[in-house]
């Protein structure tokens, strides 16, 4: 069902047409939540209720960008960033995030999934050289050996209230 079709069309129970509306509802992904307003359709006769799969899909689009922006997520395409910039497969970042299955880090790659405020933190954590070389040692998993200009590693920020400290000045 798409949003044009629906709207104004008969109710095949009761005879009563379609009509759009709009609910405001709290939505949680990976254990957070967000409020969202979503449109869906009702019968003005009867009160049953139809949402399209583009009416979902929005409503879930608009509560994962709120909760990445709230909890400061990095986004799909840093996380890819970083994995590439470290020279690491699919699988060997996976491992290193604590065995996280392949196709959840491929789904957070691709935002398909969102990834919760601990995945995040140790996402972040394989920045660190010496956190990287430490996960690596105890999962197994051999790092390539990559030489590469700093300037070429994107910047990860650590997550708000991380406990980073500032940079020293001299």
């Amino acid at each position: 069902m798409s949003l044009s079709t629906l709207d104004g069309t008969l109710h095949r129970g009761c005879g009563g047409r379609y009509a759009l509306q709009t609910e405001t509802v709290t939505m949680r992904l990976s254990g957070m939540a967000a409020e969202v307003t979503r449109e869906f359709f009702r019968c003005e006769k009867c009160a049953h209720e139809q949402r399209t799969i583009e009416q979902r899909d929005a409503a879930e689009k608009s509560a994962t960008e709120y909760i990445r922006a709230e909890h400061n997520l990095l986004a799909p395409k840093a996380i890819r960033q970083l994995r590439e910039s470290l020279g690491l497969t699919l699988p060997q970042f996976a491992e290193l995030i604590y065995g996280t299955p392949k196709g959840i880090v491929d789904g957070w790659e691709k935002g398909k999934y969102l990834q919760n405020r601990e995945a995040d933190a140790l996402i972040r954590g394989l920045a660190d050289r010496e956190t990287l070389e430490l996960r690596a040692a105890k999962a197994g998993v051999p790092l390539p050996v990559v030489e590469m200009a700093a300037a070429s590693v994107p910047a990860v920020v650590p997550a708000a209230g991380a406990g980073a400290a500032p940079p020293a000045h001299p």
